[in-house]
């Protein structure tokens, strides 16, 4: 608040530094999750083309 007086310093590492800890570790929760998302999108490809595309296909 305005009139709130600042926190003491505390002896752990401060905000910036937990931060770049952050960063630095990368975004691996979102990469898995785009890959996930990506196998199951293939995977919806391939079942739909194998079911409904190969049987239309006259066989000789």
């Amino acid at each position: 608040m305005i009139n709130s007086e600042t926190p003491p310093p505390s002896s752990g590492p401060s905000q910036d530094e937990m931060i770049d800890a952050i960063v630095r570790s990368g975004a691996r929760g979102g990469l898995t999750l785009a890959g996930i998302a990506t196998a199951i999108v293939i995977g919806l490809w391939f079942v739909f083309y194998l079911f409904v595309f190969m049987p239309r296909v006259p066989s000789q």
